[in-house]
């Protein structure tokens, strides 16, 4: 028995660190113990208890070595610490990512004084963006998005043979919310107004600042305010420049656990238009604030000085009530009306003077209707938050020339922009949480054929959506 706890010892010393090494080390140990045997210095029995001490051993010793390493890694990370090589700042830590793409088939029936055609376009829109709660009341958020650059639509076309696609910056902005009741936006941001697309299309992030308040006055009624400074065009020669200040005053009360009533008023004060002056070749871009209007169904007229005539003071009125629990899926009405209380027929047709593209004398056609109002009325019903659920909305509306500026509207409905009348349906289905099967169609045609002529337009959009991440 001493022989056998001699040879233990003398074998463990030598043998341990063979067996946490490869195996072929722990089987060159078998080999010996072996050979011991063999030459009658152990027994098998002996043999067998010693290569049992062995392993045993040798697992004693592995779990020596993980907790040496556990606390040795621990020191090594709070050294690193201390120095601040490991410390992840915070706000890196509150950034989220977001952003969806949408996959789009459009189909376009136009019918005119011209002549009648078809458009069939494959699209896609991809938004993508970060936002970050950088301290307790403070969030600063930034989105990218494809499409033309246009405010009211991020729409893009596969077309010019596999061309790269144009990404823009659609939101980049700083929310201050030092209080519940009270929230401070500058930048480029989201549209915060209660309203709808008849005036405002959803793509549209207003440029400069915005305040927003939200007053529980009892259990169930609450008021809000929502007001905006926004900037419309920058005009190096002048130190007023073409603004947008809107005042908007509301109030949600929960009538019952059924019913929840929205009602707001809005008023859109649109300064120093008159800064704008005619250019031969901004009347015809597009891009630019009077152009993109001419274009789309209002016409600019300037005075003998070149100064933008037209004008926009605009009242909008909005309502919505939603129901819950009355039907097997929640459902909601809601309407609003807008006029411009600026707008002026014979002022601008008395003031208007010939340059290219404005004449005011086409405007006689409307025999001095000022065509400056719009309204829409609506429903939908369904959910539209996870996996299974469907989710349907209508609405009917009527938007003549001159209650809005066109550059902000639904650029969808009747191809963007004012003077129309029409129908839109819009249905869609969640496939999982994140995917969605959606259809738009619009029926629409000129609201006054007078001055612009004959313009039907039916129109069709199928989409998938995928939200991410």
């Amino acid at each position: 028995m001493k022989k056998f706890g001699f040879t233990l010892l003398v074998l463990s010393i030598f043998l341990i660190p063979l067996t946490n090494g490869s195996p072929a080390l722990a089987g060159e140990v078998d080999i010996l113990i072996k050979k011991l045997v063999e030459k009658g210095v152990l027994s098998s029995s002996d043999a067998k208890e010693l290569v049992e001490e062995i392993q045993k051993e040798s697992a004693m010793e592995k779990e020596a070595v993980k907790e040496v390493a556990a606390e040795t890694a621990k020191e090594v990370v709070q050294e690193e610490k201390e120095k601040g090589g490991l410390e992840i700042p915070q706000w890196v830590k509150k950034i989220k990512p977001f952003g969806d793409l949408r996959l789009r088939h459009d189909t376009q029936w136009k019918d005119k004084d011209s002549g009648s055609d078809t458009r069939n376009r494959e699209r896609f829109r991809l938004r993508f963006g970060i936002k970050s709660q950088v301290t307790e009341s403070t969030e600063v958020g930034i989105r990218l998005a494809s499409g033309s650059g246009f405010q009211n639509t991020t729409n893009q076309s596969f077309d010019d043979h596999g061309r790269g696609k144009h990404i823009f910056i659609d939101r980049a902005y700083a929310k201050w919310q030092p209080r519940d009741y009270f929230t401070l936006l500058g930048g480029k941001h989201k549209n915060h107004l209660f309203s709808t697309p008849l005036v405002w299309d959803p793509d549209v992030s207003p440029e400069g600042v915005a305040e927003a308040f939200n007053i529980n006055i009892s259990e169930n009624t609450k008021l809000f305010a929502n007001l905006g400074q926004w900037f419309i065009e920058e005009i190096k020669t002048e130190n007023s420049d073409p603004t947008l200040l809107a005042f908007q005053l509301g109030s949600e009360i929960k009538a019952g656990k059924k019913i929840t009533l929205q009602f707001a008023a809005s008023y859109y004060e649109y300064l120093n238009m008159d800064r704008i002056l005619y250019d031969g070749d901004d009347i015809g871009n597009t891009e630019t604030f009077i152009g993109y209007n001419n274009k789309h169904g209002q016409q600019m007229v300037f005075d003998d000085e070149g100064k933008l005539v037209n004008e926009w003071g605009c009242l909008e009125l909005g309502a919505k009530a939603k129901f819950k629990k009355v039907l097997p899926v929640p459902f909601s009405i809601f309407g609003n009306y807008i006029v411009n209380l600026d707008a002026d027929i014979d002022d601008l047709t008395s003031k208007g003077v010939l340059y290219a593209g404005t004449d005011a004398a086409d405007l006689l056609a409307y025999d001095g209707d000022d065509r400056d109002t719009g309204w829409l009325v609506g429903f939908d019903f369904g959910n539209k938050k996870k996996k299974g659920d469907w989710y349907f909305k209508y609405w009917y509306q009527v938007l003549e020339d001159f209650a809005f500026p066109a550059v902000f509207v639904d650029s969808d409905f009747h191809g963007g922009g004012t003077n129309n009348k029409g129908h839109k349906v819009h249905a869609r289905y969640l496939f999982t949480d994140k995917i969605s099967a959606r259809a738009t169609g619009y029926l629409t045609e000129r609201d006054d054929e007078s001055k612009d002529g004959k313009f039907d337009e039916d129109r069709i959009q199928l989409d998938i959506v995928i939200n991410f991440p």
